[in-house]
């Protein structure tokens, strides 16, 4: 659908109360509209060409208009509209506070604004002539191609007889106005007067300049229906990226896995001298040695196996030979040659008694010593 025209002042009879803020209508239930804008709010200004590369020139502008501006230059927008006859480049300049009151009016009236235009270009114009209008109470002049001004009657007067007395060849003026006694007398004499008033709904709006540009630049109905595909391609992308984190990181834990089962092996075989053998016959090899260990340990600290530990120290040093030696579960008897420093000593073996006999046959030194377990003679 082509996209309406109407001017920004035009608008109250269209507020809906449907948003009070910038970008809260949306997109795609706003009515497509082209905007005249007020032109007085515009300044006009040319400059001279830049010497810098023209993709540096939007940079540059708002620098070189900084002596001609009344407000600081970060609180304006700049638009190059193109080069005049003298080669200088053309440049509007409107408050920021003005784009975003007019973006705001546009869509709280439930209206897209697909470009904002100053309204001095919705006369006509004819090469030699000079085109006055009217708005409620401003004057519109169109004196050129792209060159023009809105100001009050008393101002714009006396302006527009600056542009004929400037002028080479004096130009034609008309002039469009209601009330034909707004007019000075002597430009009077000299136009084409008449009491027609511009119907901003049907005048030719051009596609250039528009101020609807860099952060101003309108959404678009397509951007908009598809403003979640960038979404749906980051989700996918982190979705992917996750999906091979995790391949990653299970291909670093079965290597760790895989390290942590040869070390185990590795270590089964160096403590038990088991050879080579699987990871997962490990823990049970290991539970039946440790278990062995155990009952080895604890037979070694019971019965008659004790008793001959706890006779080491005894007979250190004693210069006796042990000649025989039998045993049961709760007796030990040994029968020992040489064994008179044996008799001397004070045979206190805790948790035994101990008891020394002679053995005649074998010679006055041999002797019989026997360990009775005091837990085996008690039951």
């Amino acid at each position: 659908m082509h996209p309406s025209v109407d001017h920004i002042h035009s608008l109250d009879r269209r507020i809906t109360n449907q948003g009070d803020a910038l970008g809260s209508i949306d997109v795609l239930n706003a009515s497509p509209m082209q905007l005249w804008v007020p032109t007085e709010r515009i300044g006009f200004h040319q400059v001279d060409v830049p010497t810098a590369p023209e993709r540096k020139w939007s940079q540059l502008i708002p620098w070189l208009l900084e002596d001609r501006i009344l407000q600081p230059v970060e609180e304006m927008h700049f638009i190059i509209t193109g080069r005049s006859p003298d080669n200088q480049l053309q440049v509007l300049a409107v408050s920021r506070e003005d784009m975003r009151h007019w973006c705001r009016v546009a869509e709280n009236s439930a209206v897209a604004a697909s470009s904002m235009v100053p309204d001095y270009l919705a006369l006509p114009w004819e090469a030699g002539r000079i085109n006055v209008g009217w708005r409620e109470g401003t004057i519109l002049v169109r004196s050129g191609t792209d060159q023009g001004f809105a100001a009050s009657p008393d101002m714009a007067w006396a302006m527009v007889d600056r542009l004929i007395q400037g002028a080479d060849i004096e130009p034609r003026l008309s002039i469009s106005i209601p009330d034909q006694s707004l007019v000075p007398e002597h430009l009077v004499q000299m136009a084409d007067i008449n009491d027609s008033i511009i119907d901003w709904e049907f005048a030719d709006i051009p596609a250039a300049p528009n101020l609807l540009q860099g952060e101003f630049r309108p959404r678009s109905r397509h951007s908009s229906q598809t403003s979640w595909l960038p979404i749906a391609g980051l989700a996918v992308l982190a979705l992917v990226l996750l999906f091979a984190y995790l391949q990653i990181a299970n291909s670093q834990l079965s290597k760790q896995v895989q390290q942590l089962e040869q070390q185990l092996v590795s270590g089964s075989s160096k403590l038990f001298g088991t050879g080579n053998i699987k990871a997962a016959g490990a823990r049970d090899l290991a539970e039946q040695r440790l278990s062995y260990l155990f009952a080895q340990q604890q037979s070694l600290s019971t019965g008659a196996l004790a008793g001959l530990t706890a006779l080491d120290g005894l007979m250190t040093d004693c210069g006796c030979n042990l000649v025989s030696m039998t045993a049961d579960a709760d007796k030990l008897s040994l029968v020992i040659d040489n064994g008179g420093k044996l008799k001397a000593k004070a045979l206190n073996i805790p948790g035994y008694q101990t008891s020394i006999t002679p053995q005649p046959n074998r010679g006055a030194e041999s002797i019989v010593l026997t360990l009775i377990s005091s837990a085996g003679g008690g039951r």
